[in-house]
Formats: structure tokens, C-alpha cells, sequence
């Protein structure tokens, strides 16, 4: 157990430190929102100043539809970091996630690197932990414990094969994934929210989850920080699964497309995260249906950079953006901008892709 807690602690600092400093995206692949064109409106017929980013998300209503997505904690350094953004989302009055809890059950010591809550009351924080641990040795108490000791008020689980595979630990067993998911589904006193890391996810599997009664998905698709990638640059005088300019790194579903489609075929809320690096591409996710977009890497680095001030700034500029694009295509809330489809032409890849899929 002590080796373990050693190689998650080093592991969850390693991430961050690579996340900041080196490019952890794939070239080549990208999120797939520039094939989509938006229809605009000359006449936008709003004022400005009236338009409310306001949106409504498993029962709460947040000043504007981002979520700072969970990255790290686990390590002594994740502790300044989770609650100084914490701060910032808690005055923004937007929702936070955190790293996986994994750290935490395996050494209780680093519980204080997530429990952001204790400083930050009014925070909405939505917990995170690996189904795969599921299929091995976690269970109920597991998930109460990470539940309970960070005061979640919803509950990330997160899939994430493709970074297992290129991990150096990685867990490969994922049997009988779906049964544990549907059983977290039935005993969890908060709402749960399964959460890709950087694959996106296919609408047939959406469609799954909403019926065994996931609250919210967030599809993570390729196009933004690749954690396979990642993973890969962690092997130490190792032979690696992949090269680094693997073209097997482009794997994946972009956000953009995955977006799409599964708001097309099902019902519950759905987060667009992958590479969401600015507010037009908010927007074009919102004009699909999505009811949030998620944002990490450009949050963290803001932090990093100019610690809260600038990941505020860097916050305010993106809602300001959505708030813009809105104006110009003439809607005036966040559940009108997502009744929009139809005034974004898809072209070239995404189209094919969505003929295909037979969306359109």
C-alpha cells in the first residue's frame, strides 16, 4: 500500500506539471467545431445588455454554462490549487470539479487536496472517481466515502480505456463495467455523472447510460488535452504501447461531432468537453443542445500564471464571448440558444460523419 500511495502521488504531480508545461495535444486532431459554420443573424433584434447567460443544471442555476472540469489533487501542491480556483468558481457561481479521488481512498492523508468545500462553503463541487476501480476493488463504501468526505454534490465517473492502455500502471480490466456503472446509478444519494477523459463517446452509449440512469454526461471528446498522450510521455526508459507521434493518438470521436449527435439522440444534460479552448466553441456546443462546456487545461495554466485574478479573467472573457456570439444570431438565453441547430451548417468532415451516423 505505501508503494502505491508513493506512485499515485508522484503520478497526480507528474500530470499537472505536464499539463502546464509541455503540449499534450495530438497534432492533426482536432475538436472538429471548425466544420461547423454558424448561420447569423443581421438583425439580431435583442439588446445586448438584456441577454442572460443564466442555465439551469441538475437543479441548480449557474451564472453561466461552464464547468471548470476536475483535474488534479492527490499531491500536497493540489491543495493551493483546487481551492484557489475553487474561489473563483464559487464567486462566478459556475460548478467545479475535481481530480480523481482514487489518491484519496488509497491514502486518507490527501483528502485535504480535494475538500475544497471546507474553504469554500457555497462552492457546487462534483466529485470524480474511475469506473475501472469499480470492476476491481472499489465499492459502495468507496464511493460513499469519496462522496461524504469532499461534500459532492454530484459525482463524476469517469471512463477513460484509452489513457488505462498507455498508462504505465494502467488498469485494463474493465468486465462487467456497465453492471457497476447501472449499481452506482441505484445507490448514489447524489446525481452521477459519467465523464470521457479525451475519447468522446459514440450516442448508442449515451443513450445507454440515460437509461440506466446516469444524470448528465459528459461526452470528453478528442480534439484537446490528449491523456493518452500524456500518459505515454510518463514511460521511463520503458517501451511504450505507442510512439508519441502515434497515428493512433488522433483515436476518438471529436467533441464537436460527439456533441452533436448525442444531443440529437438523447435527453439528458449534456457537458461538451475536449479542447473547448474559447467561447465560440461554447457557443457552437450550446447551438447544439449541450447544457454546459467544460474547461481544464486553459484554467489551470491561468492559475498557474496569475493565480486567481487570472483565472477569473480568463472566465469572464469566455462567458463575455458566448454572450456575444449570442447577440449576434439573436437569442437572448441560454435555453434559446440551445433550440439553434438549425442555423449550424455542418461541412466536410462533420457532415460526412453525420450522414453517416444518419444525424441529418
Amino acid at each position: 500500500m505505501k508503494d502505491e500511495k508513493l506512485v499515485l502521488k508522484s503520478r497526480k504531480a507528474q500530470h499537472v506539471k505536464l499539463v502546464i508545461d509541455e503540449n499534450v495535444g495530438v497534432e492533426n486532431a482536432s475538436n472538429g467545431f471548425e466544420y461547423f459554420e454558424v448561420v447569423p443573424r443581421s438583425i439580431p433584434n435583442i439588446d445586448f445588455d438584456e441577454i442572460s447567460t443564466e442555465v439551469e443544471f441538475l437543479g441548480r442555476k449557474f451564472s453561466a454554462p461552464i464547468l471548470v472540469a476536475g483535474m488534479t489533487g492527490g499531491y500536497p501542491e493540489a491543495e493551493k490549487i483546487n481551492i484557489g480556483i475553487a474561489r473563483v468558481c464559487a464567486k462566478l457561481n459556475i460548478p467545479m470539479g475535481i481530480g480523481s479521488q482514487r489518491a484519496m481512498i488509497i491514502n486518507s492523508d490527501t483528502t485535504r487536496t480535494f475538500n475544497v468545500k471546507n474553504e469554500v462553503k457555497d462552492l457546487f463541487l462534483i466529485g470524480n472517481l474511475g469506473l475501472v476501480q469499480f470492476c476491481m476493488d472499489f465499492d459502495r463504501k468507496e464511493y460513499e466515502m469519496a462522496v461524504d468526505s469532499v461534500q459532492a454534490d454530484a459525482m463524476a465517473i469517469h471512463v477513460n480505456a484509452f489513457q488505462e492502455l498507455c498508462q504505465p500502471e494502467g488498469d485494463l480490466n474493465f468486465k462487467n463495467a456497465w453492471e457497476e456503472l447501472e449499481k452506482i446509478c441505484k445507490y448514489s444519494k447524489v446525481p452521477v455523472i459519467v465523464k470521457e477523459v479525451g475519447s468522446g463517446m459514440g450516442f448508442e452509449e449515451v443513450v445507454k447510460m440515460e437509461k440506466i440512469g446516469c444524470a448528465a454526461v459528459d461526452i470528453g471528446g478528442s480534439g484537446g488535452t490528449s491523456w493518452a498522450k500524456l500518459e505515454l510521455m510518463r514511460h521511463d526508459g520503458e517501451d511504450p504501447p505507442f510512439a508519441l507521434d502515434d497515428p493512433v493518438l488522433t483515436w476518438g470521436v471529436p467533441t464537436a461531432f460527439a456533441s452533436y449527435e448525442a444531443n440529437v439522440k438523447a435527453t439528458l444534460p449534456i457537458i461538451s468537453t475536449g479542447g473547448m479552448y474559447n467561447g465560440v466553441m461554447a457557443a457552437k456546443a450550446l447551438m447544439m443542445g449541450s447544457t454546459l462546456v467544460g474547461v481544464a487545461r486553459p484554467v489551470i495554466q491561468a492559475f498557474m500564471k496569475d493565480g486567481e485574478d487570472g483565472v477569473e479573467k480568463y472566465l469572464r472573457h469566455y462567458t463575455e464571448t458566448i454572450k456575444r456570439v449570442m447577440f449576434l444570431i439573436g437569442v437572448g438565453s441560454i435555453d434559446k440558444m440551445r433550440t439553434q441547430r438549425s442555423r449550424l451548417i455542418p461541412r466536410l468532415r462533420a457532415r460526412e460523419w453525420l450522414l453517416h451516423r444518419k444525424i441529418i
